[in-house]
């Protein structure tokens, strides 16, 4: 939405721009005023009565109209054939300079840096131009994948599938979020905490919630991610909405998390919040921001 209302003021500010340059040149040059009725009434005469008008007075007009429509095009034209190429090649998008850490990525990660990525390991997105991630991140996760041995926290939320220490998964929880047009992602090991839900949504959004658990160990793990996105993601807000469901009613309102009593109570509040629409122009922006979410995920686990 943003970049459809930035088209229409440059839209706006080109045809300004140029209605003021053709007023400008036809006044100097043939002493006629756009802006006055009478100017066009004496023209509409002269072209009724045949009298000869000098053929540069038309041409600049048309010049004027070639300008306007060749700024359009400069305008619109560029992301539209961008977005084709993409679709044409089924290629990752080329802002990416690091993709989601998989296990068998980690171990080439160092081969295929180049010698301007020493400082840092990053990802680029499209708002802005790059992350700065640390440029220890492939080691630490290599280093942490070969030693973890154990599991460091099971969920308290018994579920109908089965549940990794690292990874609480809630079928339940996870399908209210996609029947809202959240995207669900893997849950991460925040400061010794697994959420059992984690969900991001266009314009920034990410969901981060438990059953359960303490106000105090979400708030932790809540200051934890946000110090990481403002370390890795300068000038691009990422808002976190917290939430837990508290089975027993022991929690009373807190103003910096929202609380439910019932797995009903967020899947009314969820259906009523639903994920903003991704529109054509977004959805670059959007596949960026998820691929830096999930590169989080993997980096945040080893802190």
């Amino acid at each position: 939405m943003r970049n459809k209302i930035e088209r229409i003021l440059l839209s706006i500010l080109l045809g300004t721009s140029i209605l003021l340059g053709l007023s400008f040149w036809l006044n100097m040059k043939f002493g006629f005023n756009l802006f006055l009725n009478e100017h066009w009434h004496k023209l509409s005469e002269l072209q009724a009565t045949h009298t000869p008008i000098n053929p540069w007075f038309y041409v600049s007009i048309e010049i004027a109209i070639f300008l306007f429509l060749s700024g359009l095009i400069v305008i619109y034209v560029p992301k539209t054939k961008h977005k084709t190429d993409e679709k044409d090649t089924v290629e990752p998008a080329p802002v990416v300079q690091l993709k989601t850490i998989t296990p068998v990525e980690t171990q080439n990660i160092k081969e295929e840096k180049k010698p301007e990525t020493k400082e840092h390991v990053g990802i680029a997105l499209n708002r802005p131009p790059r992350l700065n991630l640390p440029k220890n991140l492939a080691e630490i996760i290599t280093k942490k994948q070969t030693q973890a041995t154990n599991p460091t926290q099971t969920s308290s939320f018994s579920t109908s599938k089965t549940n990794t220490d690292e990874n609480p998964y809630n079928p339940t929880i996870a399908k209210i979020f996609t029947d809202a047009d959240y995207v669900v992602k893997p849950n991460p090991l925040i400061s010794g905490f697994t959420p059992n839900l984690f969900a991001i949504g266009n314009n920034e959004i990410v969901w981060i919630g438990g059953v359960d658990c303490k106000p105090e160990t979400m708030l932790k793990s809540v200051q934890k991610l946000q110090e990481v996105f403002e370390e890795t993601l300068t000038d691009i807000p990422i808002h976190i909405r917290p939430f837990i469901i508290d089975n027993f009613n022991t929690l009373e309102k807190n103003d910096d998390i929202l609380i439910f009593h019932s797995i009903d109570e967020l899947k009314k509040f969820v259906s009523e919040n639903p994920a903003d629409i991704i529109e054509a122009d977004e959805q670059d922006n959007f596949n960026s921001y998820s691929e830096y979410i999930d590169t989080i995920i993997q980096y945040i686990k080893n802190l």
